[in-house]
């Protein structure tokens, strides 16, 4: 289980105004937290003058911004051959949140088709919230828009367990740590906690060589995803996703589903649709895709990008 030093701080706060010598060190953390807590923010959320405001506040997909807590991509049970580097735009929109960001990827193959080490995540962002949505997640912005940057990064391993022939598929290991590398919590738009999450995937291919469609891969995995959350608590949630990808000549087309499903069943089970249109050049990949949430994560999104092998 993670714990955050700042955590550990006001834990160990809250011992010491148990004894009475330092129940002025206790009085003078609460006058501090009063000082930091708009007054709007006390009335709308009926503050008990106590708590911190972070208990007040869901730390699930459906009660932050888009880019917090997402449904991971889905990968082809492959290891690249070739280092890559990735960035896209996404805009989300609906359900009271209008978001545009700018968010990158980057991949090292150690042993191709092997081993890689990846890390991606949102470099920045633009939001703007309803009043009704920013009070939903308990956000401490008072003018729910803005721009934040640099969100909460992932660092990834891949290592390929089996290679597909005839018979079997390919099988993947992709194990994640999930970094605290935003700045707060306080608009919601990133949860600034660390986790981790680990995924066995695999891949399985059809080839028509003198179809239209050239290939046709069927994708599946599961695993598991554990974050820490605004306590000592952390949400531990069974990972899935599927699809199938279409190959022809420079084109492919991959239709998926994902989610996960958190123990609080409070915003914490996502479930999203995903189509994603991919157009290889040489080393240079285009790709666009759209994704229409279900469950647990009220976003809408269009995303488009470019990716480099080198």
């Amino acid at each position: 289980m993670y714990l955050r030093p700042t955590m550990k701080i006001c834990r160990a706060i809250r011992k010491l105004r148990k004894v009475g010598g330092f129940w002025l060190l206790g009085s003078m953390a609460v006058a501090t937290a009063k000082a930091e807590i708009p007054q709007w923010w006390q009335e709308v959320h009926n503050w008990d003058g106590l708590s911190d405001w972070t208990i007040y506040m869901n730390y699930t997909a459906g009660y932050f911004g888009p880019n917090a807590l997402p449904v991971p991509e889905l990968m082809d049970g492959r290891i690249p051959q070739k280092h890559a580097a990735e960035f896209s735009t996404d805009i989300f929109w609906g359900y009271g949140d209008q978001t545009q960001s700018l968010s990158t990827r980057w991949t090292y193959v150690l042993v191709p088709g092997r081993i890689a080490l990846s890390t991606w995540g949102v470099i920045g962002e633009h939001y703007r919230t309803t009043l009704a949505v920013r009070d939903q997640r308990a956000s401490l912005d008072k003018d729910p828009q803005g721009i934040e940057w640099l969100g909460d990064f992932y660092v990834a391993t891949q290592c390929r367990l089996m290679q597909e022939d005839l018979c079997r598929p390919d099988l993947m290991l992709e194990i994640v740590l999930k970094t605290a590398s935003s700045f707060n919590a306080s608009s919601a738009r990133f949860v600034d906690t660390p986790g981790y999450y680990f995924s066995l995937n695999a891949g399985k291919s059809l080839l028509f060589p003198d179809a239209f469609i050239k290939e046709l891969r069927f994708i599946g995995d599961i695993g598991f995803f554990s974050y820490e959350m605004n306590s000592s608590r952390q949400n531990d949630s069974p990972l899935y996703r599927g699809g199938i990808q279409l190959q022809s000549g420079n084109w492919s087309l991959l239709n998926s589903f994902g989610g996960y499903a958190g123990w609080t069943n409070k915003g914490d089970r996502p479930f999203v649709l995903r189509s994603k249109l991919n157009y290889q050049k040489g080393a240079v990949r285009y790709f666009m895709q759209y994704q229409h949430a279900l469950n647990d994560y009220p976003f809408e999104r269009l995303q488009t990008g470019v990716s480099l092998d080198f």
